[in-house]
């Protein structure tokens, strides 16, 4: 009796690992032309694709949900130039960001966007939401848009939902905190 117990607890706890393992994130790597890779836990259910202009400038990341409620997140990796040697510094990120919201305040039914402060494993930046006062047929109602840096390069980033996503949107927030960039030969 003790023994059958044993092995209905066991089987009951490879199940229940099982499917935790199946529900959790799971890493996708984007190669960066000359700039390395970008790693990105992706939640169940969504997928990435990334796309890379012929002039090597900076690639976008489109996510989206592979059935359901649409939603568009966009990641674009961006990297020091010739003309900026340097990764973006807090104060340009935070500028950026301020001034990407002060765009948006006028379409906004907030009026006036507060900067959220957003820190990941490997960097930190800012972000902003915004609710479309008129979005037209088809349109996302929010928006939040920001940066954050990630090792050497920097992360622009929108996310587009509707209501009822919310958990869209902090699922995206995490998969950005926990964004790792790799460096060529590390």
């Amino acid at each position: 009796m003790h023994s059958l117990l044993h092995r209905s607890l066991l089987v009951t706890l490879l199940v229940i690992t099982t499917s935790a393992v199946a529900l959790a994130d799971s890493p996708q790597a984007f190669e960066l032309a000359d700039h390395g890779a970008l790693t990105l836990l992706m939640p169940e259910g969504w997928v990435g694709e990334m796309k890379q202009p012929r002039s090597q400038l900076s690639p976008t990341i489109t996510v989206a949900p592979r059935s359901g409620a649409k939603f568009a997140i966009t990641i674009t990796a961006r990297w020091p130039t010739a003309s900026a040697r340097n990764i973006l510094d807090n104060n340009t990120i935070r500028s950026e960001v301020a001034g990407a919201a002060k765009s948006a305040e006028s379409q906004s039914v907030e009026g006036i966007l507060a900067l959220q402060e957003i820190k990941g494993v490997d960097g930190r930046g800012f972000y902003f939401a915004a609710t479309d006062r008129a979005p037209k047929p088809g349109e996302a109602k929010y928006l939040t848009q920001g940066i954050i840096r990630v090792g050497g390069i920097s992360l622009a980033f929108t996310i587009l939902t509707n209501d009822g996503q919310e958990t869209v949107v902090r699922s995206a927030l995490d998969m950005l905190r926990t964004a790792v960039h790799r460096q060529n030969g590390n």
